[in-house]
């Protein structure tokens, strides 16, 4: 898989769903059980700034009134640079890894928080095919550091046959849950 084609997908994924929340939607609760969605948009978009700034070596940080939008368009356009993917970079969780690792923590991130998206707004949501497989690439080896690193919840066992993306929920401390409002 093709890491800038696929943060392109998941952020195209998470913008076409962010706008179709409501004013009221933004204090509702999400799967990450201290955010909101308001809380969850600010992550997403501190991760693009994060993740933009390690690949250009600029020091950018968001500020209030900053738009997903435009913050995947910068972390896109930095993925793009020249020898970005054979860069060598230092992660603050992961430490060193080259530009095209980065890229792929990165997309994994803005998957797994579409899904908790689509949980707090009550819609349905899957990757596109290929996305869960290729996130497991990463998630399986980091997963035992995940649960303990306290920005995830503890991972589980999704269950016999569980498909990629169920392991992928599961990893990350998700789990199965319904979604929102469902009965």
């Amino acid at each position: 898989m093709n890491n800038r084609h696929a943060l392109r997908v998941v952020n195209a994924r998470f913008t076409e769903l962010l706008g179709t929340a409501k004013e009221d939607d933004w204090e509702l609760p999400t799967p990450c059980s201290e955010w909101n969605v308001r809380d969850l948009v600010a992550h997403v978009i501190g991760g693009h700034a994060m993740v933009t700034s390690l690949l250009t070596g600029e020091e950018l940080v968001a500020a209030p009134g900053d738009t997903v939008e435009e913050w995947a368009a910068r972390v896109e356009r930095a993925a793009e640079g020249e020898g970005v993917l054979e860069r060598v970079v230092s992660h603050p969780m992961f430490g060193e890894l080259s530009g095209d690792a980065l890229l792929m923590i990165r997309w994994g991130d803005v998957c797994v928080h579409t899904w908790d998206l689509a949980q707090a707004l009550g819609v349905e949501f899957a990757p596109e095919p290929g996305l869960a497989e290729a996130a497991l690439e990463w998630l399986v080896p980091f997963g035992p550091a995940l649960g303990g690193s306290g920005r995830f919840g503890e991972g589980a066992d999704p269950g016999p046959g569980a498909d990629a993306f169920a392991r992928v929920l599961a990893i990350t401390g998700r789990g199965a849950r319904p979604v929102a409002g469902a009965d």
